[in-house]
C-alpha cells in the first residue's frame, strides 16, 4: 500500500479509514440531487492522495464512480 517499505503509514492508514467511513455515510445518506450539487472537493484530494498509494477503499472506490457517473449525465 505504501510506497518503499511495503507496510501502510499510520497517517495513510488514519485518511483511508476516515473516507471509507465518510464514503459510507455518503453513500447511504446522499440523493442524486445531492451529489450533483455537493462541493466535495477535500474528498476529491482524499482520492487523489489514496490512489497515489494504491489505497483507495471499496466503499471510497464506489463514491468516486456514483460521482463520475452523476457529474457525467448531470
Amino acid at each position: 500500500m505504501h510506497e518503499g517499505s511495503g507496510a501502510p503509514s499510520r497517517e495513510l492508514e488514519l485518511i483511508r479509514a476516515l473516507a471509507e467511513d465518510l464514503a459510507i455515510e455518503i453513500l447511504a445518506s446522499y440523493t442524486d440531487d445531492d451529489f450533483a450539487d455537493a462541493d466535495l472537493t477535500s474528498l476529491g484530494m482524499a482520492a487523489v492522495y489514496l490512489s497515489e498509494h494504491d489505497a483507495l477503499g471499496p466503499s471510497f472506490q464506489e463514491l468516486v464512480v456514483k460521482l463520475q457517473t452523476i457529474r457525467r449525465f448531470a
